[in-house]
């Protein structure tokens, strides 16, 4: 039976089913350009970003600095065709963030894959 994708967002995980103290085991991520695109962190990263509206409160949901979630979203942005989080500078009437169509379509294709990818591995024997 495929993980739930709380278990896979808690694990960043799939695995398959363990059998004589073996257990197939594997992490999914997309490259683009020799460089990592999307991987569990960073459309985790992209979840909260929409849950929260911002990339600060997103980053320390997740125990990170704010110029690390901001180096992640720019890499994330300047390697997709069209940015995946759109942003409103703060100020008087207060900042902002938020995913694109892009951005959520970007989140629903990985874990559409990490489906996948669970499927598969627990249709190999070891």
């Amino acid at each position: 039976m495929p993980k739930s994708k709380q278990a896979l967002e808690n694990n960043a995980m799939a695995a398959g089913p363990a059998s004589d103290q073996k257990q197939l085991k594997g992490r999914l991520w997309v490259e683009k350009d020799g460089q990592t695109f999307v991987s569990w962190g960073r459309v985790v990263l992209l979840q909260r970003i929409d849950e929260t509206g911002s990339v600060s409160a997103a980053a320390k949901s997740m125990g990170m600095s704010f110029s690390h979630a901001w180096q992640l979203v720019k890499s994330m942005n300047d390697l997709s065709d069209e940015p995946l989080v759109a942003k409103r500078a703060g100020g008087k009437g207060g900042g902002g963030a938020w995913l694109t169509s892009e951005g959520k379509q970007v989140v629903a294709d990985f874990w559409g894959l990490v489906a996948d990818f669970q499927k598969w591995i627990e249709k190999q024997s070891i």
